[in-house]
């Protein structure tokens, strides 16, 4: 039987593979977002909906806000 050590470092261990790998899932929708509100904006812009334009291009603008913040959470681990 694995000592009480051996077993919370395997805890440990597999906790941090976990977190790392929602971060990179969460890294990958946000880019996602990006990407779709980019391509919504220029849509929008092209068929002359300003308004929705300038909400596709915020929600673009958040986003981007958030990977920054994301990314420090994944380089403070």
């Amino acid at each position: 039987m694995a000592d009480k050590d051996t077993l919370m470092k395997e805890f440990v261990e597999s906790e941090a593979a976990k977190t790392e790998d929602a971060i990179a899932d969460l890294e990958r929708i946000e880019q996602e977002v990006v990407a779709e509100a980019t391509m919504s904006t220029e849509y929008d812009d092209a068929l002359g909906n300003e308004q929705s334009a300038a909400e596709d291009a915020e929600t673009a603008f958040e986003f981007e806000a958030a990977q920054a913040g994301t990314a420090g959470v994944g380089e403070s681990l």
